[in-house]
């Protein structure tokens, strides 16, 4: 298994492709919501196993410090095995190579428990997007 940044536009388009089949097909999110327009502005970070992509992640500035982690996503059938840990850890180390301290992401509430486990503590209530109960979360880097 390779964990990345995207450096082609066919990682990019298995980024998609993991998202759709998560977040569209599984969740039932609207495509228009899930492709807000912020795409080019973000880093992408994937999953690969052989040339599949299978877990998927991009990540937004909002300063200089800090910034967010959106759109993480893992195919059904390679969850629960650490990918997603390993996704997060390669953003990690990203955004501390960037001066980054911290890091914050819209949890979903049934994956509040794994990002807990990733060292994320909650920063609010909770609140809707897409239909959807989340609650905003927040990790500082250490030096």
């Amino acid at each position: 298994m390779i964990f990345k940044n995207v450096t082609s536009p066919s990682e990019l388009e298995g980024a998609f492709a993991v998202r759709r089949d998560v977040f569209i097909i599984e969740q039932g999110i609207a495509e228009d919501e899930e492709y807000d327009g912020l795409d080019r502005e973000c880093l992408h970070f994937v999953a690969l196993s052989g040339a599949q992509v299978v877990g998927t992640a991009r990540v937004r500035f909002l300063s200089r410090e800090s910034a967010k982690i959106e759109r993480m996503a893992v195919l059904k059938y390679f969850r629960r095995k650490g990918i997603g840990t390993r996704i997060l850890s390669t953003i990690e180390e990203e955004l501390k190579s960037r001066i980054c301290t911290e890091a914050v992401l819209h949890a979903q509430m049934t994956a509040v428990p794994f990002y807990l486990s990733c060292g994320f503590t909650e920063t609010g209530s909770t609140f809707y997007e897409a239909n959807i109960e989340h609650i905003k979360m927040q990790k500082i880097f250490g030096c």
